[in-house]
């Protein structure tokens, strides 16, 4: 489970919104200003340098265009008023250009950031399953270090942090054992774990359900900052991005699908495939290609 992210970066969330649960039954430029001085000693160098100033002066006057004839003025405003709607899809060009050249770069700044150190969170509530993933790999370490999340570390907690688990510590029904996950943006080295006494068979699925977060984090949260640049909210694609982490969990590392039926985050994408969550906010609008001057021409240039 994802704890989205604020209006301006959809990959934050400003609330947690879902839990992953089962239960059995700028870069600035500078300016650089370069002065000149030529100072004269000797009036006669003084003189002559008066003297050609005087000679380029008149040259330049004499160099004055001649003024228009009213025809060649009235000839002048017709061309401009038949291509007016020519000039006017210049400019719209011109600026969605510029636009998109800066949400690029803003996008592209925002994701470098996102993949920038992070600290780890201490623990707020202990989880009441314990310090340590059932199985082989307690902390998770071999399966991290096998899809390339060398500095990301598991957090075992039970507190408002873990956005996944709603078990007994986390305010859930008594009447049954809870398992819970979370990853977020804002500790992006971090993968909270939590669960009941009784739940371990569902922990490990859950574990690598939140893997595959970072997963898309590593590699396409820049489309989801796009996205949101397209006006696209991230509540609109949440459901998607939470199947996409369960596919991926299935299709790529070998999870059972049914790990994931019960869950809040169910595999639903038929013929999942990598890159589908990318194509399916293009498919919503958002621009996930860096600006080519070419595409934003109006007609193929050409020479006289």
């Amino acid at each position: 489970m994802t704890d989205p992210l604020p209006p301006t970066r959809p990959f934050e969330f400003a609330e947690p919104t879902e839990s992953f649960t089962l239960a059995p039954p700028t870069r600035k430029g500078k300016r650089v200003a370069l002065a000149i001085t030529l100072s004269v000693g000797l009036p006669l160098l003084a003189a002559g340098g008066v003297a050609g100033y005087l000679a380029i002066a008149s040259a330049l006057a004499d160099a004055r265009p001649p003024a228009l004839s009213a025809a060649q003025s009235d000839s002048i405003e017709a061309e401009l008023a038949e291509h007016a709607d020519l000039l006017a899809q210049l400019d719209d060009q011109r600026d969605a250009y510029t636009t998109a050249v800066s949400q690029w770069d803003q996008s592209l700044s925002w994701a470098e950031e996102a993949h920038g150190p992070a600290d780890q969170p201490a623990v707020a509530v202990a989880n009441p399953g314990g310090d340590a993933l059932p199985g082989g790999d307690p902390y998770g370490r071999a399966f991290l270090d096998s899809i390339g999340a060398t500095d990301v570390v598991v957090v075992f907690d039970a507190g408002p942090d873990n956005c996944g688990y709603y078990g007994n510590a986390g305010g859930g029904d008594s009447g049954y054992v809870y398992a819970g996950g979370c990853f977020r943006a804002d500790h992006a080295n971090t993968l909270y774990m939590a669960w009941d006494s009784g739940a371990e068979d569902i922990v490990w699925p859950i574990f690598v359900h939140e893997a595959m977060h970072w997963y898309q984090a590593e590699h396409y949260v820049q489309d989801t900052y796009l996205a949101d640049f397209a006006g696209i909210d991230a509540s609109t694609y949440n459901e998607r991005w939470e199947a996409d982490a369960s596919c991926r969990a299935v299709y790529v590392y070998g999870m059972s699908i049914s790990d994931y039926e019960g869950s809040s985050s169910p595999c639903t994408i038929d013929g999942w495939y990598e890159g589908f969550i990318a194509d399916y906010l293009t498919s919503l609008g958002a621009n996930l290609v860096e600006p080519d001057p070419a595409t934003y021409e109006l007609a193929e240039p050409s020479r006289p």
